[in-house]
């Protein structure tokens, strides 16, 4: 399983790049690098060629530039051989590896296997997705929808309500970091 880890955001909130803030002894962005290195290859959606220094990861580039986060299901699919990928982003360094092979065992034949909250709302940036996801994402992205809801609609999406994942922690390892005051919180 590939993990795709998306960068391309303009962390507008943050007011400075999320994924080169300093986090575990080396930036955002290399922590998570690191951290999914266990499930086997990792790559960055970027928006920008060379935008980031990357030990021991490839580069994706966004195919829709501006567009959004399906870019990265586009890439991935588009650019590497993968079957599936685990897809996260640089504002959730808390995530966990074995959470996302849970996912991933979840899936069994659906396109993809998304986390769903209590509350009904689902977390496609935890989730896993596979090749077969790749055609309604770039037609999603080539009509001008960006939204996840829109890709959920052409496919067949097993959603996981979170106790299911069997994580301790669940909430932790979902924590948006998008401002500064969500980022002095996480140190």
């Amino acid at each position: 399983m590939l993990t795709v880890i998306l960068s391309g955001g303009a962390s507008r909130r943050m007011g400075r790049d999320k994924a080169l803030l300093p986090y575990g002894g080396t930036t955002m962005l290399q922590h998570l690098i690191d951290k999914y290195a266990v499930l086997g290859e990792v790559a960055v959606s970027v928006n920008e060629a060379g935008r980031f220094p990357l030990r021991g990861a490839l580069e994706l580039t966004d195919p829709f530039p501006g567009e959004g986060p399906l870019n990265g299901i586009v890439a991935a699919f588009s650019q590497t051989d993968a079957a599936e990928i685990f897809l996260t982003a640089t504002d959730l360094p808390c995530g966990e590896p074995a959470a996302a092979r849970r996912l991933a065992a979840l899936r069994g034949a659906a396109d993809a296997c998304v986390l769903r909250g209590a509350d009904g709302r689902d977390e496609p940036l935890f989730a896993v997705y596979g090749r077969s996801c790749a055609p309604a994402a770039q037609a999603c992205l080539a009509s001008g929808k960006r939204s996840f809801k829109a890709l959920f609609e052409q496919l067949d999406v097993r959603y996981v309500n979170f106790d299911r994942l069997g994580a301790a922690g669940i909430s932790r390892m979902l924590t948006n970091v998008n401002t500064p005051e969500e980022y002095a919180a996480l140190e």
